[in-house]
């Protein structure tokens, strides 16, 4: 049996998807593949439970038969927290050897998902490199390309893995940098044996978020229909210019929420001419009727909210890149650039499998 640590060395760089993307070839390539997190620090209080919400997905998403709290064994709670500055400590590697034991049973691959960065688990004694160590799992590095920080982020791990590193995916790339990685930054690395086994581009469709994310995270009143909040935002523009100027303006991008004043009945109109997902008013004004019908007509949201413009535009700039990766459509879109351009007969090889 194979094992595979995905890991990072910060947050929202794309591991989940990975995940899954890794966990849907495995699959169609006729091997049976397993799934876990070993330590989870991001958990989520049901009326049932404590769970981590990844896990939860991934079980839900493959029909996975494993239980639970055996593919998130490890969840580091403020009580679990309290409980090691007592000196109250649970032997947690133990627990978590059991559950991998339990969950890595029949399996042809074992994909283990890492922590939000690579300090996460210290506390438990099960960091990013603890757990691959202890598990014996080669590591996946995912690392979101920056031209200055990139390359130090992967040499670092090198440097503390060693041999346990098997390879990067470099993701989030600039559609102008793709060459300069592809053709500089991948042979540097290689060179230093370091595999590279994808270079991704940044994509608006998966960083883009849906009408009713953008909703939850400003709050504010939701005018029109719950069903239309599915769409998805790949771009934020604000309507602060004259009437003559805005068509033109609101044009130069699809799949947008456009914010403006409540007052601006001219540019709400003129925005519901162009592809947008989602108007989102200020100053708490209330649309007006002309506005409120050409928005039902085109089935796009409004969100009514009492702050600024700018603020606003502030405040839903922060969600971008934040949101988990569980809508369909992003699911599918991951899968089809993993499909594309990851080099899966170099990670089975790697990882000593072979495809029927």
């Amino acid at each position: 049996m194979a094992t595979l640590y995905v890991a990072s060395t910060e947050t929202f760089v794309g591991k989940s998807a990975t995940c899954v993307g890794l966990l849907d070839r495995a699959r169609r390539d006729g091997f049976t593949a397993g799934y876990m997190k070993p330590v989870s620090v991001s958990v989520t209080r049901t009326e049932d439970a404590t769970i981590d919400e990844d896990a939860a997905f991934i079980r839900k998403h493959f029909g996975l038969a494993d239980p639970l709290d055996k593919m998130a064994p490890v969840l580091v709670t403020q009580r679990v927290v309290e409980s090691i500055i007592r000196g109250q400590g649970v032997d947690f590697a133990r627990r978590l050897n059991e559950a991998y034991l339990s969950v890595s049973r029949d399996k042809d691959i074992m994909i283990l998902e890492g922590a939000n960065h690579w300090a996460e688990g210290s506390l438990v004694e099960l960091s990013a490199d603890q757990v691959s160590d202890m598990l014996q799992a080669p590591v996946l590095l995912i690392s979101r390309y920056r031209p200055k920080l990139a390359l130090d982020a992967i040499l670092a791990v090198q440097r503390y893995l060693g041999d346990r590193l098997l390879g990067v995916l470099i993701n989030s790339i600039d559609e102008p940098q793709l060459d300069f990685v592809r053709t500089r930054v991948v042979p540097f690395l290689e060179k230093r044996s370091i595999p590279v086994f994808a270079t991704l581009t940044q994509d608006p469709q998966l960083a883009g978020v849906t009408v009713a994310d953008l909703h939850e995270h400003l709050g504010g009143q939701l005018l029109g229909n719950p069903a239309w909040t599915n769409k998805l935002i790949e771009h934020l523009l604000i309507g602060a210019m004259g009437a003559d100027a805005a068509l033109s303006h609101f044009r130069r991008r699809t799949n947008k929420a456009v914010f403006t004043g409540g007052d601006r009945v001219d540019l709400q109109l003129a925005a519901l001419e162009t592809s947008t997902s989602a108007l989102v008013l200020t100053g708490n004004i209330r649309p007006s009727p002309a506005v409120l019908d050409r928005a039902e007509d085109r089935e796009v949201p409004i969100i009514l909210v009492t702050d600024d413009t700018l603020t606003t535009v502030e405040r839903a700039e922060g969600i971008f890149g934040q949101v988990r990766f569980k809508q369909d459509a992003k699911i599918a879109r991951f899968i089809s650039l993993l499909d594309e351009n990851f080099d899966f007969a170099r990670l089975y090889d790697q990882l000593g499998l072979s495809v029927a």
